[in-house]
């Protein structure tokens, strides 16, 4: 009679409990990985969606602002005359306003541009984007502004460009000429 010699398995129920322990822990670590860098995306996209929406406000205000004051020596290039929201400083510090609505910021200027005569000038940024007619000096009761409002939330920044017409001599009427996100 040929004997058989019995292996003592007592401690195989042991490992494979000890490797099931770990492979659970392994993908439930992957799937936190996952799962955070949703989540860090989610909050990047909704602080995105949040900076942009300051920075519409900020341009709004500044459609504000020119229908109490749109003169357009308040928003030029000579500093001592400029309001506090030109784009170049009156007192030679960082130009333009910053508004904080709670949870955010908006950096905001506001630039006169200069009447365009030619197509060229239209296209340059420091002019308007419409011809003055012909056989006038300048707009007969109208003037152009390029509004500039940065919005930041938590570190993410949007930022808009906005073309402002101001009419009725006092700038009592104001009106969204064109507006864009600028991606830097």
């Amino acid at each position: 009679m040929i004997r058989r010699f019995r292996r003592d398995e007592s401690g195989v129920a042991l490992g494979l409990a000890v490797i099931v322990v770990v492979l659970i822990g392994v993908l439930a670590a992957g799937l936190l990985a996952v799962v955070r860098g949703d989540l860090e995306g989610t909050i990047q996209t909704n602080r995105g969606q949040r900076a942009l929406h300051l920075a519409d406000a900020g341009a709004q205000a500044a459609a504000t602002r020119l229908r109490t004051d749109a003169n357009p020596d308040h928003y030029d290039a000579e500093g001592p005359d400029n309001s506090g929201w030109a784009y170049v400083s009156p007192d030679g510090g960082a130009p333009g306003v910053t508004l904080a609505p709670g949870g955010g910021a908006a950096r905001v200027t506001v630039r006169y541009l200069i009447p365009a005569r030619t197509a060229a000038q239209q296209r340059d940024g420091r002019y308007a984007p419409e011809r003055v007619p012909a056989g006038l000096p300048d707009y007969p009761d109208r003037d152009f502004f390029l509004v500039v409002s940065e919005g930041t939330v938590g570190g993410t920044r949007r930022k808009v460009e906005v073309i402002l017409e101001a009419s009725g001599g006092s700038g009592k009427e104001v009106v969204q000429w064109s507006w864009r996100e600028v991606y830097e």
